[in-house]
């Protein structure tokens, strides 16, 4: 059975996110993406007029659900960590990311959602990093910190992905607590 309305709109937004993960940003095509969903490309087109609709959309989706994968991960700094090591791993993460990255480079809507989802990401390094940030700093350095911790994690996929960590023979994921730590309880 063919599913109808949402469930067709979601179905689309899922090949969408196939495509862009398996094609990157040169292959992120309506063609491309009818053919993964198994239908014609004027039931993409009715859903989605643009590709940069298209975008706008299988942005906010994976957006979405790292927000409610992240609802999983530890209440401290450390476990989150390492929760969020293993799922940039786990889930094509670092692939799907660089592809965000590099459209989000010429694409008004994928940019507006990633600095929304950073936002976002910044926000709860606050929460996790406040207790450990010495009482006598003062809460403006709080988001700033937050801030580098998160480059410092996100930057982290690109020695990471695609099996670069093995192949480089390093073991970033040992060290980044320690790291992201540091960056919380060092002074001002």
């Amino acid at each position: 059975m063919v599913p109808r309305g949402d469930d067709r709109r979601s179905a689309i937004i899922q090949a969408a996110l196939r495509v862009l993960i398996r094609e990157g940003a040169h292959g992120f095509r309506m063609r491309a993406i009818a053919t993964e969903a198994g239908i014609g490309l004027s039931h993409v087109q009715y859903y989605f007029k643009t590709i940069d609709l298209m975008l706008a959309a299988v942005v906010e989706t994976h957006l979405q659900e790292w927000d409610i994968v992240m609802q999983d991960a530890p209440a401290d700094l450390c476990g989150a960590v390492d929760f969020l090591l293993r799922k940039q791993i786990e889930r094509d993460e670092c692939q799907l990311l660089w592809e965000l990255w590099a459209l989000s480079g010429r694409d008004v809507a994928a940019n507006d959602a990633l600095v929304a989802f950073y936002q976002g990401y910044i926000d709860r390094v606050c929460m996790l990093i406040d207790p450990l940030v010495p009482h006598d700093q003062c809460d403006l350095c709080l988001r700033p910190r937050a801030a580098l911790i998160v480059a410092l994690l996100e930057g982290a996929s690109i020695l990471r992905g695609n099996g670069r960590e093995q192949r480089l023979s390093i073991n970033i994921a040992d060290h980044l607590a320690a790291a992201v730590r540091a960056i919380a309880i060092s002074p001002a």
